[in-house]
């Protein structure tokens, strides 16, 4: 496994952060060029399991939304683009527009229009933190943390899926904004009520911020993220700010383990792992797998940052929301595996090394979302999960 951190001096420098970093990891560039003022990356590496993921960036500076990814929201107006914008596609072809490679993940609102996810906005001269991290050194997956201002951050995660059963495909993307959506950066949520103004993050129930590619049910296709998309939808288990409550296909699963934390006990929260579904009709669902090295939870006893150990794993907490009183904390965030030995985690020391948080107590949180998922296929998948992750070390 892998992780970095660093400070960047905009987007053009973070994308040329992560094109070094991934082909460290084994990813093949096949275009690494300027574009207007930003700059375009294009990537492919065969998975594991021999399925070959192709994914494409583009760093933007006060660039047009509806321009740069051509998704108009049903006639909404996006607002610019400062940041890091990514897609999938099932091929690539130098001839092809960066968005639109083949088999790019289409709109819902319009086939004819790509889909893409964002996070905006940047500095384009001081970017005080960017963290990438894979979780194990088998792993096809990478997530991208960006601190945007002191305490705010906004996320980037793609890869494929710790797979649950067999299917072809499991290609994913998701980050802060998605581009059904009817703006790309905080300033455009300026209108709404504050409590939601850090309402935004990967993997939510709602939003329409991500996309999955996978073959079942006689059709191969990206189907995008979020309770508004239809059928055949995606659909991820975080909830937003704005939407906790008693309403399972609003809140999102993983509602239910937040709202759980922190333990009365030790002050630790469960983490809850990003198991991610796909609805094959109205309201039946089947459980597809999870991203690997990533798990929501309430970061109500978490500083941003933060390193948190448990037994060999050391994992790094963000906030997903503000840490001011207004708008209002909701105290959600991510925690993203750092180090997965024993030797590595030993000169990782976190900050939350307090019996209280010690890892038999996490044990105990970490067996019930187990179990609330205890079918015996799901046990068995998760246990091969632990068991990579216990056996891998750390580059960093």
């Amino acid at each position: 496994m892998s992780y970095k951190s660093g400070v960047s001096t905009g987007p053009n420098d973070l994308i040329s952060e992560l094109e070094t970093f991934l082909v460290a990891e084994g990813w093949t560039v096949n275009l690494s060029a300027a574009i207007g003022a930003g700059h375009r990356l294009h990537v492919q590496k065969t998975a594991a399991d021999a399925t070959v993921m192709y994914f494409n960036f583009r760093s933007a500076i006060a660039e047009t939304g509806t321009t740069l990814i051509t998704e108009d929201n049903d006639g909404g107006v996006n607002g610019t683009v400062t940041g890091l914008v990514v897609n999938g596609s099932t091929g690539y072809n130098a001839g092809s527009l960066w968005h639109v490679q083949p088999g790019y993940p289409q709109s819902i609102n319009n086939t004819n229009k790509s889909f893409g996810c964002v996070m905006s906005p940047m500095s384009t001269t001081a970017i005080p933190a960017y963290y990438f991290f894979t979780p194990d050194s088998d792993s096809d997956t990478v997530h991208i943390v960006v601190e945007v201002t002191a305490g705010k951050f906004q996320f980037m995660s793609f890869g494929l899926l710790v797979k649950q059963g067999t299917f072809t495909g499991g290609q994913y993307f998701t980050a802060t904004f998605g581009s059904e959506m009817p703006y790309y950066d905080y300033a455009g949520a300026a209108n709404r009520d504050d409590s939601r103004y850090f309402a935004n993050a990967p993997f939510l129930v709602t939003a329409v911020n991500g996309a999955v590619y996978v073959d079942v049910d006689g059709t191969a296709s990206w189907r995008n993220a979020g309770c508004y998309s239809g059928y055949d939808q995606i659909i991820f288990p975080c909830p937003s700010p704005g939407d906790f409550g008693p309403t399972y296909h609003r809140s999102g699963m993983a509602s239910f383990f937040w709202s759980k934390s922190p333990d009365a006990y030790n002050a630790m929260a469960a983490m809850c792992p990003i198991y991610t579904f796909l609805e094959r009709d109205d309201d039946n669902y089947s459980l597809i797998g999870w991203p690997d090295g990533v798990r929501f939870l309430n970061t109500t006893n978490y500083d941003p940052a933060e390193e948190v150990t448990y037994g060999a794993e050391t994992w790094t907490v963000f906030h997903a929301d503000s840490l001011e009183a207004t708008p209002v904390n909701m105290y959600t965030g991510f925690a993203f595996k750092k180090v997965s030995s024993s030797s590595s985690s030993s000169s990782n020391s976190s900050s939350h090394s307090s019996s209280s948080h010690s890892s038999s107590s996490h044990s105990s949180s970490s067996s019930s979302v187990s179990s609330s998922h205890s079918s015996s296929s799901h046990s068995s998948s998760s246990s091969s999960q632990s068991s990579s992750h216990s056996s891998s070390s750390s580059s960093d």
